[in-house]
């Protein structure tokens, strides 16, 4: 069966005849550079405390069974973690204003309904998702529906519609950051033009998987990290606070899991590249080396 002329390609097409010139991909990657840089600056502690595994799991699951492309279930991912966050200090501060003899009982209530809604919420954030990174590929109202009643939930498609608005409302309809996966394919491509002889459709292959476990992995990842980077047992204040930036960080990420991707690849070609990724994104080859290895650490631990 031939493949629709209007969908969007499986995986990216590196090095393809038409690809954009080097000039433009680095004006590109200029511009997800400075969103980076806001991303770093707005970047607080509690930052990726809902990225737990199960609920990653689950993301991952429903991402497969709703068929979004890739980029979208990273999306997705990205939008549950900011969602829930926002949406739990809103509830919080509802439950503040109640006088103090209510507010232990309303806030029970509370929780045990963000529980069982959390299936309905992570739906919402792929369709949202799927919106974002496809034409025509979006998770549509009934096919929404027929996944939640596979997983033993229904739900009326006004109820998936309220849930989808209040997540965007809830995320003040700021839901178009760059996830790591379009740094990724952004260096991956002007590796591919630098470096004409680079596998970097292998290497897309396996970064992919490497971002999949990191996400997976994603709190033992920075505990490790935090650990190598801190030159005390303690961690200071003034470290916690720094640490925070390098969570924020999707260009670093983006580098070091494509540095991850090419020491699996061809271990012989990994210090070459480091030092190309380097050189494109003008971050130090050590803070790049520094989060490959914990990567590739937790790759050999699995």
């Amino acid at each position: 069966m031939e493949r629709d002329i209007f969908a969007s390609p499986i995986e990216p097409l590196f090095n393809h005849e038409f690809a954009m010139e080097t000039e433009i991909l680095q004006d590109w990657l200029i511009n997800l550079a400075k969103k980076n840089t806001l991303f770093i600056n707005q970047a607080h502690s509690k930052q990726g405390l809902f990225k737990q595994i199960n609920a990653v799991e689950t993301i991952m699951y429903a991402a497969e069974k709703l068929k979004i492309a890739l980029e979208a279930k990273y999306l997705a991912i990205e939008l549950f973690d900011r969602f829930l966050y926002n949406h739990i200090q809103d509830l919080r501060d509802h439950v503040l204003k109640l006088p103090k003899k209510k507010q232990m009982k309303e806030w029970q209530k509370i929780q045990e309904g963000v529980s069982n809604q959390v299936l309905l919420r992570i739906v919402s954030c792929c369709q949202i998702a799927s919106k974002l990174t496809s034409h025509y590929k979006v998770v549509s109202i009934n096919r929404a529906k027929r996944f939640l009643r596979d997983c033993g939930y229904r739900y009326a498609s006004e109820s998936l519609l309220q849930s989808e608005l209040r997540v965007l409302k809830t995320l003040k309809f700021q839901v178009t950051e760059p996830t790591p996966i379009v740094y990724i394919e952004t260096m991956l491509e002007i590796l591919g033009c630098n470096n004409t002889e680079a596998d970097v459709k292998t290497y897309y292959y396996v970064a992919t998987k490497l971002l999949d476990l990191l996400y997976l992995k994603y709190h033992a990842f920075y505990k490790i990290l935090s650990e190598v980077t801190c030159s005390s047992s303690i961690q200071s204040t003034e470290h916690k606070k720094k640490f925070q930036k390098v969570k924020a960080d999707q260009l670093l990420l983006g580098a070091s899991i494509i540095g991850g991707a090419v020491f699996m690849v061809q271990h012989d070609k990994a210090d070459e590249m480091i030092e190309e990724l380097s050189r494109i994104t003008r971050i130090s080859q050590n803070d790049i080396i520094d989060f490959t290895s914990v990567l590739i650490q937790l790759v050999e631990e699995e």
